[in-house]
C-alpha cells in the first residue's frame, strides 16, 4: 500500500473534520491491550464512490495495487491502514461514509473483511469464525458465493488455495508491526513496543457492522493471546472451554472437527465438509431466531427474564462477560489508560 493514513485523512477531512481530527490523536493506539485492526473493503456493487476515492489518494496503482486478493465478486478492494483499535477502526469507516454519503455498515454492496495479527491454528480458527457468526447483530445465510475469493482455486504464480471460508490466512498485504502487544514475562505484564508477528495475519472475510469489528477484536485478541501465551492467555483459555461447552450443550460440539480455516499448503480444500457443518451452524441459529420471534409474542416471554434462552443469546452475554472481564482488569492495571 504506498499511500499513508496522512494521505487519506487529509482526503476524508473536509467531510467530517471532528471525527478525522480524532482519529489523527487516536490511530495507533492500541487499547486495553487488545490487538490492532487491519481492514479490506470490497464493492460488490456500484464502485463510483470507491473510484473517487481512490482517485484523490493518488489512483488505482497507489491505493489497491496488484489485485492478487480480493472477493471474487467485489468490482473494487481498496485496502486501508491499519489502527490500533476497534473504536478507530469503526470511527475511520464512519468518515468514510460521510465521503460516500452513505453506509458501508450494514450494506449488501460492501464486505468488510478484518485483519488481525497472529495466524491462528485449525482449533482456535474455529472458534473465531463460530463465534463471530453467533455472536454477530447480522444473522446470514451463506453459501459458498459469498465466501469465494481470488485465492479460493487459484494457485498460479505460487499463492496458496485457501478454499472458500469465512476466516482465512495471510489476505496479501503487508504487516505494519510498530504497535503495542501486550506480552506475558514472569507472570507480569510486558508491553512490547512492536508486534512479534513479521507477516502473520488472521483475516475475517465477511463483517457488516460496527458489533462485527468489534467482536472479532475481543475474539481474536483472547485466541491469539491464548496460542501465543500472552498477556490475556487466561482469559483466552476460559473462553475457548467457554465455547467448547456452549457447542456440546446445544449438541453441536461435532462442527468442532471440521477444518474451518484451510491452512494454505497448495492442496485443495475439503470446502464440501466445511460448507456441511456451516450450513448445520445456520440452520440451528435460523431455527432458533424463528422461535425466539414467535415467543415475542407470547405472555411467556414479556413475563421472562430479560435475556433471551439458547445459543445466540448465550453467545451475546459470553462476549459481554469477556469484555467486561477484559476491560476490568486493564483498567485496573493501567487506570491511566482506561477508556
Amino acid at each position: 500500500m504506498a499511500y499513508t493514513m496522512e494521505n487519506l485523512l487529509t482526503v476524508l477531512h473536509p467531510h467530517c473534520p471532528v471525527k478525522v481530527d480524532a482519529l489523527y490523536e487516536t490511530r495507533r493506539r492500541v487499547e486495553h491491550g487488545l490487538t490492532t485492526v487491519g481492514l479490506k473493503i470490497h464493492c460488490l456493487g456500484d464502485n463510483r464512490e470507491l473510484l473517487n476515492l481512490i482517485k484523490a489518494l493518488g489512483g488505482r496503482s497507489e491505493v489497491i495495487g496488484s489485485r492478487i486478493y480480493a472477493h471474487a465478486r467485489a468490482s473494487v478492494t481498496v485496502i486501508l491502514p491499519p489502527v490500533g483499535s476497534a473504536r478507530s477502526a469503526i470511527l475511520l469507516l464512519e468518515c468514510i461514509e460521510k465521503y460516500f454519503a452513505h453506509p458501508i455498515f450494514h450494506n449488501p454492496r460492501y464486505q468488510i473483511q478484518m485483519c488481525s495479527p497472529c495466524r491462528l491454528d485449525g482449533p482456535h480458527a474455529a472458534i473465531l469464525a463460530i463465534a463471530f457468526y453467533l455472536g454477530s447483530d447480522v444473522l446470514r445465510r451463506y453459501g459458498l458465493g459469498d465466501l469465494t475469493t481470488t485465492f479460493s482455486e487459484d494457485t498460479r504464480l505460487g499463492h496458496k488455495h485457501r478454499g472458500r471460508r469465512i476466516v482465512l490466512y495471510d489476505g496479501e498485504g503487508d504487516l505494519d508491526r510498530d504497535f503495542e502487544w501486550w506480552n506475558l514475562e514472569k507472570d507480569r505484564l510486558s508491553i512490547r513496543l512492536q508486534l512479534p508477528f513479521v507477516t502473520e495475519r488472521t483475516d475475517v472475510l465477511t463483517c457488516q457492522s460496527k458489533t462485527d469489528i468489534e467482536n472479532v477484536n475481543l475474539i481474536a485478541t483472547l485466541l491469539s493471546h491464548h496460542q501465543t501465551l500472552a498477556y490475556w492467555k487466561h482469559l483466552g483459555g476460559r473462553f475457548v472451554a467457554d465455547v467448547e461447552t456452549l457447542l456440546l450443550r446445544h449438541l453441536l460440539h461435532g462442527i468442532l472437527e471440521t477444518s474451518w480455516i484451510h491452512p494454505a499448503t497448495g492442496e485443495m480444500a475439503d470446502d464440501a465438509q466445511f460448507f456441511s457443518a456451516l450450513q448445520e451452524l445456520m440452520a440451528y441459529a435460523f431455527d432458533e431466531y424463528a422461535r425466539l420471534e414467535k415467543e415475542k409474542c407470547s405472555q411467556r416471554w414479556r413475563r421472562g427474564t430479560s435475556d433471551p434462552p439458547g445459543i445466540l443469546g448465550e453467545t451475546n452475554a459470553l462476549l459481554q462477560h469477556y469484555r467486561a472481564e477484559l476491560l476490568a482488569e486493564s483498567g485496573r492495571l493501567l487506570p491511566e489508560r482506561a477508556t
